[in-house]
């Protein structure tokens, strides 16, 4: 799924050579149609940007958290379509607590 996502969108450890939209993290209260993949770096680049994949397997739609980089960068990004792409031999994980996180963060007055 990850590599999938990966070229169709240009993920690589220097951001996106296909822009994807600035998002929120997904709303995970069905947690169970949810699933996590790390984008994997063999950039050996160590302020590069690092991605995990959020994907609602019911929608078929896909989240991108990027972190790392230079300045440590936290940024959703998303949803983006996800149609035709096999979890088949995925190593997928459930959705992190991270997800929740940001969602009580975004819900907080500023």
């Amino acid at each position: 799924m990850s590599q999938t996502l990966a070229e169709r969108y240009g993920i690589t450890f220097s951001g996106f050579k296909t822009p994807i939209p600035v998002g929120k993290a997904p709303d995970t209260t069905d947690a169970a149609s949810f699933i996590r993949v790390m984008v994997p770096d063999e950039s050996k680049v160590s302020d590069g940007f690092r991605h995990t994949v959020v994907m609602n397997t019911k929608t078929n739609k896909a989240w991108v958290l990027r972190t790392g980089g230079f300045a440590s960068a936290y940024q959703w990004f998303g949803p983006v379509d996800a149609l035709g792409v096999s979890l088949k031999d995925c190593r997928s994980q459930q959705v992190p607590s991270v997800v929740l996180a940001s969602q009580k963060q975004e819900l907080q007055p500023r």
